[in-house]
């Protein structure tokens, strides 16, 4: 059985949705980041940098003993990995894969969330950081943007649907 410490940010859907898809079983442990419960020490041995989504499998692929994993992505790749779905055994097509969920991770993720929190904000001062934070959204779309045709070809790749390109 999976443990995913969760609470229900962009970050920790991302690992639901795919939990999801995939078909497997798995237990939502709250970990509410309001309260501070990412600073307990019983959550810090599991993801050390006190963030949330963590994940424990308790029945690892290989029979061993419980893994834990923190950072989305990470995790995401894990779950991928273990179910055999979504995730490329080819070296070449799985990088491919690798470099797109790193891509979103340091970029798509937190750019356009530090726009939608800035826009929350409503105030002139934030208005001006918005704008501020928004300026490195532009590379991130246009990366999107000139990639679009091969994009299909990655979910492809990822999923094992044959592109329609």
């Amino acid at each position: 059985m999976i443990d995913l410490h969760y609470w229900p940010t962009p970050n920790g859907k991302k690992v639901t949705i795919l939990l999801e898809e995939l078909g497997m079983p798995y237990n939502i442990v709250p970990c509410n980041i309001g309260k501070g419960d990412q600073f307990e020490p019983e959550f810090l041995k599991i993801s050390p940098n006190n963030r949330m989504p963590a994940l424990v499998d308790h029945a690892p692929a290989d029979g061993g003993p419980t893994i834990s994993v923190f950072e989305s992505g990470a995790i995401m790749m894990y779950l991928a990995e273990k179910a055999g779905r979504f995730y490329p055994q080819d070296i070449r097509r799985r990088y491919e894969v690798n470099q797109w969920v790193m891509w979103q991770m340091a970029n798509q993720g937190p750019k356009l969330g530090e726009c939608g929190h800035f826009l929350r904000l409503g105030d002139k001062q934030a208005t001006s950081r918005m704008q501020s934070a928004a300026s490195p959204t532009r590379p991130t779309g246009s990366t999107v943007s000139s990639t679009i045709g091969s994009t299909t070809a990655v979910i492809s790749l990822a999923t094992n649907i044959p592109s329609p390109t």
